[in-house]
């Protein structure tokens, strides 16, 4: 029992912590979602807007079968995504997003979201597997490994649903209570965490993120730049040959 409760930390609450605050703060610094105070206030806020996204899609059916124009009112959480353009990466948020929102909020919603993720990342990783294994790769890819890869992707959909049956094909489940009352740990920590210090963990990871881009960055270009000092066929001059030249003209 201690070693599947250890288990069960480490694999099962840590990384529902974890997946919980990253996907509720960056939803709530993005705009995506508002500041909330409590898990309560986030089902809360999500029922909401679930409500009034009905209410708009309804709207916007009877406007156009009574041949009249919306109500701006009712169809503002609509119009205000729709009218406004977004970059590329702020419209693949959204999808994300979107695709979070699908399976609702709160515990059971964001062990769906993991358990797609999760699904999602290792279907992908056996396709690239099968594509780039070993033969031709015009052998490996064909119509029917697409077809099946889409497939699966709406299986994932209806198996994140249950998820509380298909994490145990994932993990070394023995005991599901331990697992679970785990998993709800985690998530409680991921929501305190959210809500108490969302805002200061945010900002040390994205400057943590930009210091570690800066230099990934440096390094590749100071690759670039050696591999292009000892290349003579891409412009370079090699270093030797260009010590002698120097020498020569001294």
């Amino acid at each position: 029992m201690i070693f599947e409760i250890f288990k069960a930390s480490l694999l099962g609450a840590l990384p529902v912590a974890a997946f919980t605050f990253l996907m509720l703060q960056w939803s709530v610094a993005s705009g995506r979602i508002d500041a909330f105070k409590s898990g309560k206030d986030l089902q809360k806020q999500f029922k909401n807007r679930a409500k009034a996204k009905k209410a708009a899609e309804k709207e916007i059916k009877l406007a156009k079968k009574e041949k009249r124009d919306p109500n701006p009112t009712i169809t503002a959480c609509i119009r205000e995504k729709d009218d406004v353009p977004h970059p590329p990466s702020r419209m693949v948020g959204d999808m994300f997003h979107n695709k979070v929102t699908s399976f609702g909020a709160g515990f059971y919603g964001t062990m769906a979201v993991l358990t797609y993720v999760l699904i999602e990342l290792i279907e992908i990783w056996q396709f690239l597997g099968k594509v780039f294994g070993p033969g031709s790769w015009f052998e490996n890819i064909g119509l029917h490994l697409i077809i099946d890869f889409f497939i699966n992707s709406i299986m994932n959909f209806v198996s994140a649903f249950i998820w509380f049956s298909t994490l145990p094909k994932y993990l070394p489940v023995e005991n599901g209570w331990v697992w679970l009352v785990a998993a709800y740990l985690g998530y409680l920590v991921g929501v305190k965490l959210t809500t108490q210090h969302g805002d200061n963990i945010w900002t040390k990871l994205g400057t943590t993120w930009a210091e570690l881009e800066e230099k990934l960055s440096s390094a590749f270009s100071e690759t670039i730049s050696k591999s292009y000092i000892k290349s003579p066929s891409k412009g370079g001059t090699p270093k030797s040959e260009a010590s002698t030249k120097n020498s020569d003209i001294k």
